[in-house]
């Protein structure tokens, strides 16, 4: 059954466009009071702090020579590791969408792996691949490459989290061109290359600038999958920006993590905005030039065939190695070694915490994905697409940043920390935000925040509003709406919102590291991998790779999950 828009039942007021739907009122206030509290008054707290400097220290603070060449390799790496995976993005974009061939499924699925997979996971792996005794490193050591703690393992670890914004977002358009065009190209005589260039790449240009920018904010706040491979020496010009507010929040100078954390937070959201826009203008153009879904033959021949090699090899190096890598370094001192390393006190502590902060996570997000994706996708109000760039802002920043952000609201030169104490001495308490349990909740919630809403929104959006504003003029109350004809059509996409968000949530590493720092009662499963790992013993590492297989086999099973409710969605629509 397909879906098609048509002209709702809106009255236009000075405000915003009245929908006969209910829920504005109570989904907007749960939409603006849940992004206040836990995104845009923590990332006021930076600005606020910032402006207490003054313009003469916040330029003396990020003209350090440290921090301008941290910045430098951020930008650069970043940069770089996002015109590669455009590159191939759009080769695997196009290879998923025009071709046909065995374990199609499977390479989709894969693609989505750096989402899953935890930062910190994915660092250690890449950095023992990478280093002369594993094998890719080996074989490039022979030809005089080096890789780990050099700018090239940091570009390698940014191709690896960013391939998944470049695909996602190619993949769609590509799927929805009108296939007319192309062929009246070929009509007129054009090869298949002239068609590329002059039909098909300026109708993918807006999609993939998007995917560049999601793919180069991705990389410039990296911070999990870099700080084990690069080396973090400022003398070979391997930190990176997010590396360098971490250290100094470490040695508490908060005025100079704070000026970075601000130069970051514009940059990125100025990316934001504009990707925002790309992406706004990019639905208006698809639209306009696409009247109906239609059958599209899979492309076949030796080109189809290079292509889906390319696709292949690429997604097998870069994302399926690392895999393997992880399980055979976590069983390489057998069975009995693997089950004692998960069993100690301290890896049963870490994934108590994990468990717990991954359940409020999800429960929290949850609430707030569906009355985000409600509000957006059911009524017109101005400020619509300014919403939408807000909630996407923990997408496009450092989790550092995030972490010092509740550091600045709740820390003891946070403006809550006064309220928080005057607390504690009315009842006898002693509640702490951070350096405890709450501050890791928070941080965790902070980087998984827009995970559901932004599943839920296209599903919504897609699906239009016809159907609940027929039942709403029959007397249909909300929660019927919602309950009978909204929730059929999201449930699967809901679901794996939820899997998604707290397979990240388990593999958070960045935000939590800034706020916990006792080991055994605060530490995530992410950061008790850290603290094995940086032990440095051959036991240790391997304990190390051991606790990290949990989080693999979790990301896998997130993907498999991903691909069942895939089809079930399909199937209820069919």
């Amino acid at each position: 059954m397909r879906f098609t828009r048509t002209r709702s039942f809106k009255l236009r007021t000075g405000r915003r466009d009245y929908s006969i739907i209910p829920g504005f009122s109570l989904t907007m206030g749960i939409t603006l009071t849940m992004l206040s509290l836990f995104i845009l008054i923590p990332l006021a707290s930076i600005m606020a702090f910032s402006f207490e400097l003054g313009p003469k220290g916040l330029i003396e603070a990020v003209s350090d020579e440290v921090v301008i060449n941290a910045l430098k390799t951020s930008i650069m790496c970043a940069a770089l590791a996002a015109a590669v995976n455009c590159l191939f993005g759009l080769i695997i974009a196009w290879t998923l969408v025009r071709c046909d061939f065995p374990g199609k499924r499977i390479l989709d699925g894969l693609i989505e792996l750096p989402f899953a997979l935890p930062t910190a996971v994915a660092g250690i792996t890449l950095s023992k691949m990478y280093s002369e005794s594993g094998q890719p490193g080996s074989l490039l050591a022979k030809l005089g490459i080096t890789v780990s703690y050099t700018q090239l393992g940091i570009l390698i670890a940014m191709i690896f989290i960013g391939i998944p914004f470049v695909v996602r977002t190619v993949q769609p358009v590509l799927s929805k061109l009108n296939p007319v065009y192309e062929e009246a190209a070929y009509i007129l005589g054009a090869g298949r290359f002239m068609t590329f260039r002059k039909v098909i790449l300026p109708e993918l240009g807006p999609a993939l600038l998007s995917g560049f920018g999601l793919a180069l904010a991705r990389g410039l706040g990296e911070y999990g999958s870099v700080i084990y491979i690069s080396g973090n020496s400022a003398r070979d010009h391997t930190q990176v920006a997010s590396y360098v507010i971490m250290q100094k929040l470490n040695y508490m100078d908060y005025a100079g993590a704070t000026a970075i954390a601000l130069l970051m937070l514009i940059i990125s959201f100025i990316m934001l905005i504009l990707i925002n826009a790309l992406s706004v203008f990019q639905s208006r153009r698809v639209s306009n030039t696409y009247a109906a879904a239609q059958e599209r033959s899979a492309s076949s021949g030796r080109g189809a065939r290079i292509l889906i090699a390319l696709s292949a090899t690429y997604v097998l190096v870069m994302l399926v190695m690392p895999l393997i890598s992880v399980m055979k370094n976590a069983f390489s001192k057998g069975m009995l070694f693997y089950l004692a390393s998960l069993g100690t006190d301290y890896v049963r502590s870490a994934a108590g915490v994990t468990a717990m902060a991954t359940i409020i996570t999800l429960v929290i997000n949850t609430v707030f994905g569906l009355a985000a994706a409600w509000a957006i996708t059911r009524f017109s109000f101005r400020g619509k697409h300014l919403l939408g760039t807000l909630i996407d802002i923990p997408l496009s920043i450092s989790p550092v940043i995030a972490g010092l952000a509740y550091i600045m609201t709740f820390g003891r030169l946070g403006w809550a920390w006064p309220a928080l104490q005057a607390v504690n001495d009315a009842l006898g308490t002693d509640i702490q935000i951070v350096f405890a349990l709450p501050g890791v909740v928070l941080a965790t919630v902070f980087v998984t925040f827009p995970f559901v809403s932004r599943e839920l929104i296209p599903v919504l959006d897609s699906v239009g509003t016809n159907e609940e504003e027929a039942a709403a003029m029959m007397g249909a109350g909300g929660r019927r709406i919602f309950r009978r004809i909204t929730f059929p059509h999201i449930k699967w996409a809901m679901i794996y919102g939820m899997i998604l968000c707290a397979a990240r949530a388990m593999g958070e590493f960045g935000a939590v590291n800034a706020l916990s720092k006792t080991r055994g009662e605060t530490f995530t499963l992410p950061l008790e991998i850290d603290a094995l790992y940086m032990d440095g013993g051959a036991d240790s590492v391997t304990a190390a790779f051991a606790v990290s297989s949990i989080l693999v086999i979790t990301a896998v099973a997130v993907l498999i999950i991903r691909s069942i409710s895939e089809h079930m969605e399909k199937r209820d629509v069919s």
